[in-house]
């Protein structure tokens, strides 16, 4: 206890993490140098009390001893005050025992503390004070070496060598030393506290990716010890009991199922229960081994799936429904639909008319990551029961795989008609589906063929079905098939593969087109992708549907951003500080590697908030998912700006500006071709800029193409232009030629 509180007193402790507190390292020297001073003049105080001939000093040494007491009282609260009263009444008393005093070791002491007057000050002040004090010691120095100070009779003065020898020693070499070692310790502080906030930021980016997952994670050792759980996984396991995560193992939370061994988190798979309500099966799957020897462990729920399994192999008609029929909807199958198709239409007679359509939900992949594969099951569930109850009894359903769903429905010649049929097929598809209290709203792609005009057999209609299916977009949900789009799908499953390789290849280039101020100033650049493809280009609204068709998307963007990165990093050093808009049309964010690409672009080059921005194309249906706003929002607070691009054309644009931190908004082209001629879109474009100034939102209006509209937007406050009227679209590599020449004019672009 003692020896804690000597410790506690003397080295006092920093309130700051890393590095050096001058306040606690001056009270902790203080106290110290206090300390030993006083033990000296109480051993004095004790020599006086029992040697005769220096009782007279006893008096002094007691004011004296109180006068240092005093001082290591008050060094707590005053501990600067108290360091210029300490180094005050050293000098003073060296000077009073130096001047006075005839003894030989009185002098002597006064000798030796004025000459560490100087390491005292420094270790109790700056480097500054320290030369302040070598420099008051030469007065002492000359008086120890002049012939006129009379010290001969005590012997201090035995030679001018020793002096000089004891006065550099003492006085100019050990504080010199100090110091020098008291600022490297300083400079390993600095360097220590910027590791530590570099460290900070990288483990709060690695927490943000781990929690982002999207699917329940554990990270375990070998053991099993659980290291760390995401909020998923924590919801997931701790249902049945509330303990807490910390210091626990997987043991003590799930039971393994079968012969999967004791260390049973080690396998690629593994089935278990929760300890606490074995009815609920939690399905393992070891994702990978850390460098470190950590597994990094996904979680599912499987009990709604082992339910349904087990209510089937109950049945005493398993294996026909196992071959025949669906095992989550118990719909037919793809072979058994067309048998019940072909049965219907070789029944019939030759009158028979009819339609078959293959239904698609979309974005169910999205829908998959999000809720778990569990809660998706039970979409696609209660989607087929909706759909059997609004179909007639006449109708066939089938699922093929996945999200698809086909139907065959005989029809009256009046529904021959696609309006009608389009209209028939709309009412009953149900708009929301309800999971475990959830409602969730539902959206979809219709691929139609007719019976007789596009199909005599089942097997016919749904190939064609699927080719329409190919052909509808977010704008036009229902897509009929018609004999071109054969020739077509064929065209661009040759130019998909030559896409995929030009990605890899990178062969996919990026072109730029300024963004000007209303005086015609470049203020910033959209970067474009442009693709040539055997001499000639190909549209960009082409090429990039089918790198998004094909899942192309994140490994493009990746490679374009990459490039950027590279020409916006020659640019800040030469000190060119007009940033790049980057368009992300929304599958890109969902894809972990690339979400993680930005994270570190920015953690390693703070520079990039004002030089790389983010452009979201609110057309895509993929930006109403909530995950898309919350690593939107995780950008947006790592730097990066967001615009929302073609504001106005999506699905809830004002939605977009609450669910999207947005700083800047860009206006469609469409809402622009019309000025100045259309009072109705002037009133669109200024309530639109209003609102953006409302919300301290820059504005971009894009597809300028004549003075007139240039001058109206700058009149009703657009602060950037861009348009063909300014400049059109040109290679990366214009503005980096010869040295970055073009792009350190940022000349007048008209």
């Amino acid at each position: 206890m003692f020896i804690d509180f000597l410790k506690n007193y003397f080295l006092v402790q920093s309130e700051q993490p890393l590095g050096r507190d001058d306040k606690t390292f001056q009270q902790s020297a203080l106290r110290i140098l206090l300390a030993l001073t006083v033990g000296i003049f109480f051993v004095s105080e004790l020599r006086s009390l029992f040697i005769p001939g220096e009782l007279s000093f006893l008096s002094i040494n007691s004011a004296y001893l109180l006068l240092l007491i005093g001082m290591l009282y008050f060094s707590k609260k005053y501990a600067k005050a108290t360091s210029v009263l300490f180094l005050l009444t050293l000098v003073t008393t060296s000077f009073v025992l130096l001047t006075l005093s005839d003894e030989f070791y009185a002098e002597k002491y006064a000798l030796v503390s004025l000459y560490s007057l100087p390491l005292i000050t420094r270790l109790l002040f700056s480097f500054k004070a320290c030369l302040v004090a070598m420099a008051i010691n030469l007065y002492p120095f000359y008086l120890m070496t002049s012939s006129g100070f009379n010290i001969s009779q005590t012997g201090l003065a035995p030679s001018f060598y020793f002096q000089l020898l004891t006065f550099v020693t003492l006085n100019i070499g050990l504080p010199l030393a100090v110091s020098r070692i008291i600022q490297t310790l300083e400079n390993n502080a600095s360097y220590m506290r910027l590791l530590y906030r570099k460290l900070n930021a990288n483990y709060a980016m690695y927490e943000e990716f781990f929690e982002n997952t999207g699917s329940p994670t554990l990270l375990c050792d070998q053991k099993g010890k659980i290291l760390k759980a995401n909020q998923l996984a924590r919801d997931l396991l701790s249902t049945s009991q509330q303990k807490s995560f910390t210091d626990s193992t997987i043991t003590d939370w799930l039971s393994p199922l079968g012969k999967t061994g004791k260390f049973f988190w080690q396998s690629n798979v593994a089935e278990c229960t929760l300890k606490q309500n074995t009815s609920t099966h939690i399905e393992i799957r070891r994702a990978s081994l850390t460098q470190h020897g950590h597994f990094v462990l996904h979680l599912q729920n499987t009990t709604q799936l082992k339910a349904i399994q087990q209510e089937l192999e109950s049945t005493q008609q398993t294996n026909s429904r196992l071959a025949h029929y669906d095992l989550l909807t118990l719909l037919p199958n793809h072979r058994h639909f067309c048998r019940q198709v072909n049965q219907r239409i070789e029944e019939h007679d030759s009158h028979l008319t009819g339609a078959m359509f293959i239904i698609r939900i979309s974005q169910f992949k999205l829908l998959n990551k999000q809720y778990g594969k569990d809660s998706a099951n039970k979409v696609i569930l209660n989607f087929s029961k909706t759909l059997q109850k609004k179909l007639s009894e006449q109708a066939i359903i089938g699922r093929l795989r996945g999200v698809k769903f086909s139907c065959f429905v005989p029809l009256g010649q009046n529904y021959l008609i696609q309006k009608n049929l389009s209209t028939l097929i709309h009412s009953i598809l149900p708009s929301q589906i309800t999971v475990d209290g959830n409602k969730l709203n539902m959206d979809y792609h219709v691929g139609i063929a007719y019976y007789h005009t596009d199909g005599k057999n089942a097997e016919a209609l749904l190939e064609h079905c699927e080719m329409a299916l190919e052909y509808s977009t977010s704008t036009d949900r229902f897509s009929y098939y018609n004999h071109n789009l054969e020739s077509k799908l064929i065209e661009e499953h040759k130019l998909g593969l030559k896409l995929s390789s030009a990605i890899k290849n990178k062969e996919i280039s990026i072109w730029l087109q300024p963004q000007v101020a209303p005086n015609g100033q470049i203020s910033s650049f959209e970067a474009l992708a442009r693709w040539q493809n055997n001499g000639k280009f190909v549209p960009p609204t082409t090429f990039i549907k089918i790198a998004e068709d094909l899942g192309l998307l994140p490994l493009l963007a990746e490679n374009l951003v990459r490039e950027l990165v590279v020409t916006l990093t020659q640019w800040n050093d030469e000190h060119i500080h007009t940033p790049i808009a980057f368009n992300l049309a929304g599958q890109e964010l969902m894809n972990d590697a690339f979400f993680a690409l930005l994270m570190s672009l920015i953690a390693d080059n703070p520079w990039l908030t004002n030089m790389l921005e983010l452009e979201i194309t609110e057309t895509s249906s993929v930006m109403t998912h909530p995950l898309i706003h919350k690593r939107l929002r995780s950008l947006s607070q790592y730097g990066y700006s967001i615009a929302i691009d073609d504001f106005g054309t999506g699905q809830a644009s004002l939605g977009q500006l609450v669910d999207i931190p947005a700083n800047i908004l860009k206006i469609d082209r469409r809402f622009i071709a019309p000025l100045p001629g259309d009072q109705r879109h002037i009133d669109i474009v200024k309530s639109t800029i209003q609102l953006a100034e409302s919300l301290n939102m820059k504005v971009i209006a894009e597809g300028i193409e004549t003075k007139e509209q240039a001058n109206l937007l700058a009149a009703l406050g657009c602060h950037t232009l861009q348009g063909y009227y300014f400049a059109k679209p040109s290679p990366l590599s214009d503005w980096t030629a010869k040295d970055n020449a073009k792009a350190k004019e940022l000349r007048m672009v008209y």
